[in-house]
């Protein structure tokens, strides 16, 4: 059932590569741009915070898909980026794609910063101003270390969706693991081995991301409870 692998194994390597890749961009965007919209609704200026809610509601409110095609004909028509092939996808495509996807993941990531703020009391703030620090360096230095730790499992379940969310790319033909599957489906006429192998690697990928968040959980909580014996 599954001997075209001998044959097929270099493509599905590259499509696993390839989600790997634009994952990570993906996911450095989406934090990036996630922690800049949870300050804009934190913002005094009622403008600022409402173009925050309005981009995590456009965002949420629409399919990721449309977003995908949507980023990749306007960057498309509006930038000339090289057709350089890695991995077997240009990166006119790649390029937009990944940024497509982080630009998704922020309206949830923010969403999840927010909330990890929220459950940190609030005499937290309060302590840091009343040591002299502004407002900004008591939220960076005190309460986004405490939300962090707060919010790290659902990050990771974000993380993950977005390592699956990465197969809507092989709509504007980036050769991602869902892809390279579909190819070798149309080349065999059967489509249910390449599909079963193409679900096993995403199985991989998002358990390593798993046992690696795990890790990072456990890690966050010796620091946590070893500062908090030595005080």
């Amino acid at each position: 059932m599954f001997d075209f692998m001998g044959h097929y194994y270099k493509l599905f390597l590259q499509g696993a590569g390839l989600t790997i890749i634009i994952s990570i961009i993906g996911i450095a965007i989406g934090i990036l741009l996630g922690l800049g919209l949870v300050l804009l609704r934190r913002s005094r200026f009622k403008a600022l915070q409402w173009i925050s809610r309005i981009y995590v509601s456009i965002v949420r409110g629409t399919p990721s898909m449309i977003q995908v095609m949507l980023i990749y004909y306007s960057i498309s028509k509006g930038l000339q980026i090289s057709q350089a092939q890695l991995l077997g996808s240009g990166l006119d495509r790649i390029i937009p794609g990944s940024i497509a996807l982080g630009l998704n993941s922020a309206a949830y990531t923010s969403e999840i910063f927010r909330s990890g703020i929220i459950s940190v009391p609030d005499g937290q703030m309060e302590a840091g101003l009343s040591l002299g620090m502004s407002e900004r360096t008591t939220l960076f230095s005190i309460i986004l270390p405490q939300a962090v730790r707060n919010i790290l499992p659902a990050m990771g379940n974000e993380f993950i969706t977005l390592i699956k969310e990465s197969s809507v790319l092989f709509y504007i033909g980036v050769q991602e693991v869902t892809a390279q599957a579909l190819g070798v489906g149309g080349t065999l006429y059967d489509y249910v081995p390449p599909l079963i192998v193409a679900a096993v690697i995403y199985w991989i990928l998002t358990t390593v991301m798993a046992q690696i968040l795990s890790f990072m959980e456990k890690k966050m909580g010796q620091k946590y409870s070893t500062a908090a014996e030595s005080n």
